[in-house]
């Protein structure tokens, strides 16, 4: 599932396989909203910017639902997967 926050960021919530699908909270979704807006990502945004770019921040969940890892990557514009 991904969801657009800002523009030339992109959530994408990762689970494994066979795992549930659920809706993430609502705090989950506003922190990570204050991290797409956060100081020390706008280097990151400008150099995804000035390389037509976005920024991905992947969140890895366990099978239970756990966010284990947040990743922030860049990714070419328009190739997002589901």
């Amino acid at each position: 599932m991904d969801a657009i926050y800002n523009p030339g960021i992109v959530i994408r919530y990762c689970r494994p396989s066979g795992s549930c699908t659920r809706k993430p909270s609502a705090a989950m979704t506003e922190a990570l909203r204050r991290l797409s807006e956060a100081d020390e990502m706008q280097p990151l945004l400008r150099k995804a910017s000035a390389a037509r770019r976005e920024v991905v921040i992947e969140v890895f969940h366990s099978r239970d639902g756990q966010p284990l890892l947040i990743h922030p990557r860049l990714q070419p514009q328009g190739s997002r997967q589901s």
